[in-house]
Protein backbone atom coordinates (compact mmCIF):
# COMPACT_ATOMS: atom_id res chain seq x y z
CA UNK A 1 0.00 0.00 0.00
CA UNK A 2 2.99 2.26 1.05
CA UNK A 3 6.13 3.36 -0.79
CA UNK A 4 9.23 4.80 0.13
CA UNK A 5 9.37 8.55 -0.13
CA UNK A 6 11.43 10.46 -2.57
CA UNK A 7 14.02 12.72 -0.94
CA UNK A 8 12.12 16.05 -0.08
CA UNK A 9 13.50 19.50 -0.06
CA UNK A 10 12.25 21.60 3.11
CA UNK A 11 12.99 24.64 1.45
CA UNK A 12 10.58 23.44 -1.70
CA UNK A 13 7.94 22.43 1.02
CA UNK A 14 8.03 25.21 3.11
CA UNK A 15 7.23 27.56 -0.07
CA UNK A 16 4.41 25.20 -1.00
CA UNK A 17 2.55 25.49 2.69
CA UNK A 18 3.28 29.48 3.10
CA UNK A 19 1.66 29.79 -0.54
CA UNK A 20 -1.01 27.01 0.23
CA UNK A 21 -1.73 29.30 3.14
CA UNK A 22 -1.24 32.66 1.09
CA UNK A 23 -3.68 31.71 -1.33
CA UNK A 24 -7.08 30.80 1.01
CA UNK A 25 -6.10 34.10 2.17
CA UNK A 26 -6.31 36.24 -0.75
CA UNK A 27 -9.69 34.56 -1.36
CA UNK A 28 -10.97 35.52 1.99
CA UNK A 29 -9.40 38.94 1.74
CA UNK A 30 -11.01 39.90 -1.99
CA UNK A 31 -14.45 41.25 -0.18
CA UNK A 32 -12.90 43.26 2.07
CA UNK A 33 -10.44 44.53 -0.30
CA UNK A 34 -13.43 45.65 -2.33
CA UNK A 35 -14.91 48.10 0.72
CA UNK A 36 -13.42 51.37 1.60
CA UNK A 37 -9.62 51.87 1.84
CA UNK A 38 -10.84 53.70 5.24
CA UNK A 39 -10.82 50.83 7.67
CA UNK A 40 -8.70 49.18 9.35
CA UNK A 41 -9.81 45.47 8.22
CA UNK A 42 -9.01 46.99 4.50
CA UNK A 43 -5.17 48.23 5.42
CA UNK A 44 -4.70 44.54 7.29
CA UNK A 45 -6.06 42.77 4.03
CA UNK A 46 -3.88 45.10 1.69
CA UNK A 47 -0.92 44.50 4.28
CA UNK A 48 -1.27 40.65 3.91
CA UNK A 49 -2.86 40.30 0.66
CA UNK A 50 0.37 42.16 -0.77
CA UNK A 51 2.73 39.43 0.76
CA UNK A 52 0.48 37.05 -0.77
CA UNK A 53 0.84 38.41 -4.20
CA UNK A 54 4.26 35.88 -3.99
CA UNK A 55 2.08 32.77 -3.88
CA UNK A 56 1.33 31.84 -7.06
CA UNK A 57 4.42 33.00 -8.55
CA UNK A 58 6.10 30.73 -6.07
CA UNK A 59 3.66 27.89 -7.60
CA UNK A 60 5.02 28.57 -11.12
CA UNK A 61 8.53 28.42 -9.95
CA UNK A 62 8.55 25.25 -7.95
CA UNK A 63 6.36 23.72 -10.35
CA UNK A 64 9.14 24.56 -13.14
CA UNK A 65 12.37 23.82 -10.85
CA UNK A 66 11.03 20.33 -9.81
CA UNK A 67 10.06 19.41 -13.51
CA UNK A 68 13.46 20.88 -14.78
CA UNK A 69 15.19 18.72 -12.76
CA UNK A 70 13.85 15.82 -13.41
CA UNK A 71 15.37 13.45 -16.31
CA UNK A 72 11.70 11.93 -16.79
CA UNK A 73 10.43 15.45 -18.00
CA UNK A 74 12.38 14.65 -21.04
CA UNK A 75 10.51 12.01 -21.79
CA UNK A 76 6.98 13.03 -23.89
CA UNK A 77 5.28 9.77 -23.48
CA UNK A 78 5.59 10.12 -19.75
CA UNK A 79 4.73 13.20 -19.42
CA UNK A 80 1.72 12.76 -21.16
CA UNK A 81 0.60 9.74 -19.59
CA UNK A 82 1.64 10.78 -15.88
CA UNK A 83 1.99 14.36 -15.28
CA UNK A 84 -0.37 15.80 -17.38
CA UNK A 85 -3.17 14.25 -16.13
CA UNK A 86 -2.47 14.70 -12.92
CA UNK A 87 -3.34 18.70 -13.36
CA UNK A 88 -5.77 17.76 -15.71
CA UNK A 89 -7.94 14.86 -14.08
CA UNK A 90 -8.78 16.64 -10.78
CA UNK A 91 -9.20 20.38 -12.01
CA UNK A 92 -12.20 18.51 -14.69
CA UNK A 93 -13.07 16.79 -11.59
CA UNK A 94 -13.82 20.02 -9.53
CA UNK A 95 -15.06 22.02 -12.03
CA UNK A 96 -17.83 19.62 -12.70
CA UNK A 97 -18.95 19.35 -9.51
CA UNK A 98 -18.89 23.13 -9.15
CA UNK A 99 -21.23 22.86 -12.24
CA UNK A 100 -23.47 20.42 -10.30
CA UNK A 101 -24.06 22.49 -7.53
CA UNK A 102 -24.75 25.26 -10.68
CA UNK A 103 -27.18 23.18 -11.48
CA UNK A 104 -28.81 22.00 -8.67
CA UNK A 105 -29.40 25.75 -6.80
CA UNK A 106 -29.97 27.60 -10.71
CA UNK A 107 -31.18 24.90 -12.80
CA UNK A 108 -29.59 23.26 -15.82
CA UNK A 109 -30.00 27.20 -17.95
CA UNK A 110 -27.23 28.46 -15.73
CA UNK A 111 -25.04 25.69 -15.64
CA UNK A 112 -25.20 24.57 -19.30
CA UNK A 113 -23.10 27.18 -20.97
CA UNK A 114 -20.72 27.02 -18.15
CA UNK A 115 -20.04 23.36 -19.03
CA UNK A 116 -19.75 24.24 -22.79
CA UNK A 117 -17.29 27.19 -21.93
CA UNK A 118 -14.88 25.04 -19.54
CA UNK A 119 -12.34 24.88 -22.89
CA UNK A 120 -11.60 28.37 -22.64
CA UNK A 121 -13.13 29.58 -19.56
CA UNK A 122 -12.94 29.04 -15.86
CA UNK A 123 -16.03 27.98 -13.87
CA UNK A 124 -14.29 29.85 -10.95
CA UNK A 125 -12.16 32.59 -11.23
CA UNK A 126 -8.93 30.63 -8.51
CA UNK A 127 -9.09 28.17 -11.21
CA UNK A 128 -7.28 30.09 -14.31
CA UNK A 129 -3.89 28.78 -12.59
CA UNK A 130 -4.57 25.12 -14.38
CA UNK A 131 -4.96 26.77 -18.02
CA UNK A 132 -1.98 28.17 -17.31
CA UNK A 133 -0.42 25.38 -15.97
CA UNK A 134 -0.93 22.67 -17.94
CA UNK A 135 0.53 24.12 -21.29
CA UNK A 136 3.45 24.16 -18.90
CA UNK A 137 3.32 20.56 -18.56
CA UNK A 138 2.55 20.59 -22.53
CA UNK A 139 5.91 22.26 -23.42
CA UNK A 140 7.87 20.70 -20.76
CA UNK A 141 10.09 18.25 -22.25
CA UNK A 142 11.19 20.62 -24.74
CA UNK A 143 11.65 23.01 -21.77
CA UNK A 144 14.22 20.28 -19.82
CA UNK A 145 16.29 19.77 -23.18
CA UNK A 146 16.90 23.16 -24.06
CA UNK A 147 17.25 24.18 -19.86
CA UNK A 148 19.89 21.02 -20.09
CA UNK A 149 21.86 22.72 -22.82
CA UNK A 150 21.74 25.99 -21.75
CA UNK A 151 25.02 28.40 -20.99
CA UNK A 152 24.74 30.49 -17.97
CA UNK A 153 24.93 33.36 -20.51
CA UNK A 154 22.14 32.06 -22.43
CA UNK A 155 19.72 31.51 -18.66
CA UNK A 156 20.99 34.76 -18.70
CA UNK A 157 19.69 36.41 -22.16
CA UNK A 158 16.42 34.13 -21.60
CA UNK A 159 15.06 35.67 -18.52
CA UNK A 160 16.67 39.32 -19.09
CA UNK A 161 14.06 39.15 -21.85
CA UNK A 162 11.28 38.39 -19.67
CA UNK A 163 12.04 40.92 -16.97
CA UNK A 164 12.67 43.54 -19.60
CA UNK A 165 10.65 43.21 -22.60
CA UNK A 166 7.67 41.45 -21.21
CA UNK A 167 7.67 42.29 -17.40
CA UNK A 168 9.71 46.37 -17.54
CA UNK A 169 7.84 47.50 -20.12
CA UNK A 170 4.43 46.37 -18.39
CA UNK A 171 5.44 48.25 -15.10
CA UNK A 172 6.94 51.57 -17.26
CA UNK A 173 3.29 51.71 -19.02
CA UNK A 174 1.87 52.43 -15.21
CA UNK A 175 4.09 55.10 -14.65
CA UNK A 176 3.88 57.14 -18.25
CA UNK A 177 0.66 59.26 -18.98
CA UNK A 178 -0.99 58.69 -22.34
CA UNK A 179 0.01 59.10 -24.66
CA UNK A 180 3.25 59.21 -23.87
CA UNK A 181 3.22 55.32 -22.47
CA UNK A 182 2.57 54.41 -26.35
CA UNK A 183 6.75 54.56 -26.53
CA UNK A 184 6.74 51.46 -24.19
CA UNK A 185 4.23 49.55 -25.79
CA UNK A 186 5.48 46.70 -28.03
CA UNK A 187 3.95 45.11 -30.67
CA UNK A 188 2.58 42.15 -30.05
CA UNK A 189 4.56 40.16 -32.49
CA UNK A 190 7.56 41.71 -30.40
CA UNK A 191 6.06 40.76 -27.15
CA UNK A 192 8.01 37.67 -26.56
CA UNK A 193 4.31 35.93 -26.36
CA UNK A 194 5.45 32.80 -25.41
CA UNK A 195 7.30 34.43 -21.82
CA UNK A 196 4.61 37.00 -21.97
CA UNK A 197 1.70 34.83 -19.88
CA UNK A 198 3.29 32.77 -16.85
CA UNK A 199 6.06 30.46 -18.27
CA UNK A 200 8.28 33.18 -17.08
CA UNK A 201 7.81 32.26 -13.52
CA UNK A 202 8.20 28.44 -14.68
CA UNK A 203 11.50 28.88 -16.16
CA UNK A 204 12.58 31.45 -13.78
CA UNK A 205 12.38 28.65 -10.69
CA UNK A 206 15.02 26.73 -11.95
CA UNK A 207 17.08 29.58 -13.54
CA UNK A 208 17.27 31.09 -9.07
CA UNK A 209 17.56 27.29 -8.04
CA UNK A 210 21.05 27.22 -10.22
CA UNK A 211 22.15 30.18 -8.69
CA UNK A 212 25.17 28.81 -6.72
CA UNK A 213 26.33 31.64 -4.47
CA UNK A 214 23.32 33.21 -2.84
CA UNK A 215 23.18 36.99 -2.10
CA UNK A 216 23.46 37.89 1.46
CA UNK A 217 20.61 37.65 3.44
CA UNK A 218 20.14 40.56 4.86
CA UNK A 219 20.30 41.90 1.21
CA UNK A 220 17.18 39.71 0.64
CA UNK A 221 15.43 40.48 3.48
CA UNK A 222 16.39 44.23 2.22
CA UNK A 223 14.96 43.68 -1.39
CA UNK A 224 11.59 41.62 0.21
CA UNK A 225 10.30 43.76 2.85
CA UNK A 226 11.31 47.19 0.76
CA UNK A 227 9.49 45.43 -2.09
CA UNK A 228 6.68 43.86 0.23
CA UNK A 229 6.27 47.29 1.26
CA UNK A 230 6.09 49.11 -2.01
CA UNK A 231 3.64 46.79 -3.78
CA UNK A 232 1.50 47.45 0.07
CA UNK A 233 1.69 50.99 -0.38
CA UNK A 234 1.29 51.61 -3.96
CA UNK A 235 -1.83 49.46 -3.82
CA UNK A 236 -3.22 51.84 -1.01
CA UNK A 237 -2.54 55.13 -2.65
CA UNK A 238 -3.95 53.86 -6.05
CA UNK A 239 -7.13 52.66 -4.65
CA UNK A 240 -7.60 55.46 -2.47
CA UNK A 241 -7.14 58.25 -5.60
CA UNK A 242 -9.10 56.00 -7.65
CA UNK A 243 -11.88 54.91 -5.78
CA UNK A 244 -11.59 51.38 -6.09
CA UNK A 245 -9.43 48.46 -5.16
CA UNK A 246 -6.24 48.80 -7.80
CA UNK A 247 -4.15 45.58 -8.45
CA UNK A 248 -1.46 46.75 -10.51
CA UNK A 249 1.16 46.98 -8.02
CA UNK A 250 0.17 43.15 -7.58
CA UNK A 251 0.01 42.36 -11.04
CA UNK A 252 1.93 38.87 -12.08
CA UNK A 253 2.84 40.70 -14.96
CA UNK A 254 4.77 43.74 -13.53
CA UNK A 255 8.21 43.70 -11.90
CA UNK A 256 7.02 43.83 -8.02
CA UNK A 257 5.57 40.42 -7.72
CA UNK A 258 8.04 39.21 -9.60
CA UNK A 259 11.07 40.61 -6.98
CA UNK A 260 9.05 39.67 -4.03
CA UNK A 261 8.50 36.23 -5.22
CA UNK A 262 12.18 35.66 -6.53
CA UNK A 263 13.22 37.22 -2.78
CA UNK A 264 11.19 34.86 -0.65
CA UNK A 265 12.47 32.07 -2.97
CA UNK A 266 16.23 32.17 -2.52
CA UNK A 267 15.78 33.55 1.11
CA UNK A 268 13.78 30.25 2.00
CA UNK A 269 16.69 28.74 0.06
CA UNK A 270 19.08 30.70 2.15
CA UNK A 271 17.38 29.67 5.34
CA UNK A 272 16.28 25.94 5.03
CA UNK A 273 18.21 24.97 2.14
CA UNK A 274 21.51 22.41 2.02
CA UNK A 275 19.88 19.33 1.58
CA UNK A 276 18.14 19.19 4.60
CA UNK A 277 14.57 17.27 4.30
CA UNK A 278 11.29 17.57 5.08
CA UNK A 279 9.54 16.20 8.41
CA UNK A 280 6.38 13.85 8.21
CA UNK A 281 4.38 16.72 9.01
CA UNK A 282 5.53 19.12 6.62
CA UNK A 283 5.53 16.67 3.84
CA UNK A 284 1.73 16.17 4.39
CA UNK A 285 1.10 19.62 4.21
CA UNK A 286 2.83 20.19 0.93
CA UNK A 287 1.51 17.16 -0.36
CA UNK A 288 -2.12 18.54 0.36
CA UNK A 289 -1.28 22.20 -1.12
CA UNK A 290 -2.71 20.89 -4.66
CA UNK A 291 -6.14 19.65 -3.47
CA UNK A 292 -5.98 22.55 -1.09
CA UNK A 293 -5.75 25.14 -4.01
CA UNK A 294 -9.08 23.19 -5.59
CA UNK A 295 -10.77 22.89 -2.58
CA UNK A 296 -10.47 26.23 -1.17
CA UNK A 297 -13.05 28.37 -3.19
CA UNK A 298 -15.88 25.83 -2.36
CA UNK A 299 -14.61 25.99 1.48
CA UNK A 300 -14.50 29.78 1.99
CA UNK A 301 -17.82 30.23 0.63
CA UNK A 302 -19.58 27.33 2.90
CA UNK A 303 -17.31 29.02 5.91
CA UNK A 304 -18.45 32.07 5.58
CA UNK A 305 -22.34 30.91 5.22
CA UNK A 306 -21.41 29.01 8.59
CA UNK A 307 -20.35 32.21 10.01
CA UNK A 308 -23.30 34.11 9.47
CA UNK A 309 -25.33 31.12 11.00
CA UNK A 310 -23.73 31.67 13.73
CA UNK A 311 -23.14 35.17 14.51
CA UNK A 312 -26.01 36.54 12.49
CA UNK A 313 -24.00 38.73 10.23
CA UNK A 314 -20.95 38.71 7.84
CA UNK A 315 -17.78 39.31 8.34
CA UNK A 316 -16.79 42.79 9.31
CA UNK A 317 -13.66 42.55 11.63
CA UNK A 318 -9.96 41.30 11.98
CA UNK A 319 -10.48 38.58 13.84
CA UNK A 320 -13.32 37.11 11.83
CA UNK A 321 -11.98 37.37 9.11
CA UNK A 322 -8.44 35.49 10.28
CA UNK A 323 -11.14 32.99 11.51
CA UNK A 324 -12.37 32.62 8.58
CA UNK A 325 -9.28 32.02 6.90
CA UNK A 326 -7.61 29.50 9.58
CA UNK A 327 -11.31 27.40 9.20
CA UNK A 328 -11.14 27.38 5.64
CA UNK A 329 -7.77 25.93 5.69
CA UNK A 330 -8.03 23.97 8.37
CA UNK A 331 -10.76 22.43 6.81
CA UNK A 332 -9.52 22.24 3.20
CA UNK A 333 -6.49 19.92 4.01
CA UNK A 334 -8.71 17.95 6.24
CA UNK A 335 -11.02 17.25 3.36
CA UNK A 336 -8.19 16.40 1.28
CA UNK A 337 -6.36 14.29 3.96
CA UNK A 338 -9.69 12.33 4.35
CA UNK A 339 -10.45 12.13 0.69
CA UNK A 340 -7.35 11.29 -0.63
CA UNK A 341 -7.49 7.77 2.10
CA UNK A 342 -10.31 6.52 -0.42
CA UNK A 343 -8.95 4.96 -2.99
CA UNK A 344 -11.30 5.68 -5.71
CA UNK A 345 -11.30 9.48 -5.12
CA UNK A 346 -8.05 10.02 -4.66
CA UNK A 347 -6.69 10.88 -8.13
CA UNK A 348 -9.69 12.00 -8.80
CA UNK A 349 -9.97 14.87 -6.54
CA UNK A 350 -6.17 15.68 -5.76
CA UNK A 351 -3.77 14.36 -8.43
CA UNK A 352 -2.26 12.11 -6.40
CA UNK A 353 -1.96 8.45 -6.57
CA UNK A 354 -2.87 6.59 -3.87
CA UNK A 355 0.26 4.56 -3.31
CA UNK A 356 2.16 8.62 -3.31
CA UNK A 357 -1.02 9.54 -1.01
CA UNK A 358 -0.47 6.44 1.62
CA UNK A 359 3.43 7.51 2.03
CA UNK A 360 2.54 11.20 2.44
CA UNK A 361 -0.84 12.72 2.42
CA UNK A 362 -3.27 10.97 3.99
CA UNK A 363 -4.46 8.78 7.16
CA UNK A 364 -2.51 5.93 6.02
CA UNK A 365 0.67 7.88 5.97
CA UNK A 366 -0.23 9.53 9.81
CA UNK A 367 0.63 5.72 10.81
CA UNK A 368 3.13 4.87 8.72
CA UNK A 369 6.17 3.69 10.21
CA UNK A 370 9.73 5.67 9.92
Amino acid sequence: MTKTLPTRRRDFDLLRVCSMAAVVYLHTAAGALRQSPDTALWHFSNVFASLGTAAVPLFFMLSGSLLMSSEKTADPAYVLRRRVPRVLVPGLAWSLLIIAFIWVREGGAAALPRLLALPYTTVLTPYWFLYALVPMYLLSPLLKRMVDNLERRHWNYLMGLWVLVTLGLHTLRFFIPEPWNGLVTENITLGVSLLEGYLGYFLLGPWLDGIRKLPSRGLLWAVFLADWAVIALGTWGMTSAKGWYGEWFSSYQGLFAMVLAASIFLLVKSCCGGGRGSGRRLVLLSSCSFGVYLAHPLAIKVVEWAWVRLTGGPSTGIPSQVCIWLAALAACVLGVVLVSSVKPLCYLVTGQTFSTACAESNLFSLFRRR
